[in-house]
């Protein structure tokens, strides 16, 4: 980052604002302040976690709702996928392969699905090779874990329809399809909302 100086210039403010706001900045884990010849203010590697301790803070504060974390998965994902399909290495190919077959092995154990689920749209975002998209993905997709919980209720023909749809959103990835993945994502969460909202009008 630019010395104390710098971005007193460059923001018109007094010193002591700019010492204030990097505080802020170290306390919140944005920057890291390091000391002596060669030291400064630098940037921090920002990951998943820093941005879940926010929006989950808001979660809890009853300002972000599940309905808000399907509406932006529903912008985010389809896009997503669409990249995915375009830019998909051959590991990532082989890792949501292997993640359908685990998520077909736990069910017919009788384990619940979810942490698959959710895995296999975690290695969609990170199949698109953009580290923003991939971030988006990994933070609603936690968040959305904490607001419905490690089990929401699926029937079997439910899990079944995830199933499917994770499968067309893979095979579409697989084929070099964007347009395919994109719309096989957009209906796939389409679907899920539309669950969502039959499970908060049953417990309402």
């Amino acid at each position: 980052m630019p010395s104390e100086r710098e971005l007193v210039r460059q923001f018109r403010a007094s010193r002591v604002a700019v010492r204030e706001a990097l505080r802020t900045l170290e306390h919140r884990g944005l920057i890291d302040v390091r000391h002596g010849s060669s030291g400064g203010h630098f940037v921090r590697a920002v990951d998943a976690g820093l941005l879940r301790r926010d929006f989950t803070t808001l979660l809890r504060l009853g300002r972000v709702g599940v309905s808000e974390l399907i509406e932006a998965r529903l912008f985010i994902e389809p896009e997503v996928a669409r990249l995915a399909a375009r830019r998909a290495s051959e590991e990532d190919v082989k890792m949501l392969r292997g993640a359908l077959e685990e998520r077909a092995d736990v069910v017919r154990g009788g384990v619940h699905p979810r942490l698959h689920d959710i895995a296999f749209h975690r290695l969609v975002g990170g199949a698109a090779r953009n580290p923003v998209h991939s971030l988006l993905v990994d933070t609603v997709m936690d968040l959305e874990f904490d607001a419905v919980g490690p089990q929401p209720a699926l029937t079997a023909d439910d899990s079944a329809q995830v199933a499917a749809a994770h499968r067309e959103i893979f095979e579409a990835i697989l084929k070099r399809q964007p347009e395919r993945a994109g719309e096989a994502m957009e209906a796939h969460i389409v679907d899920v909302q539309r669950r969502l909202a039959r499970r908060e009008r049953r417990t309402s």
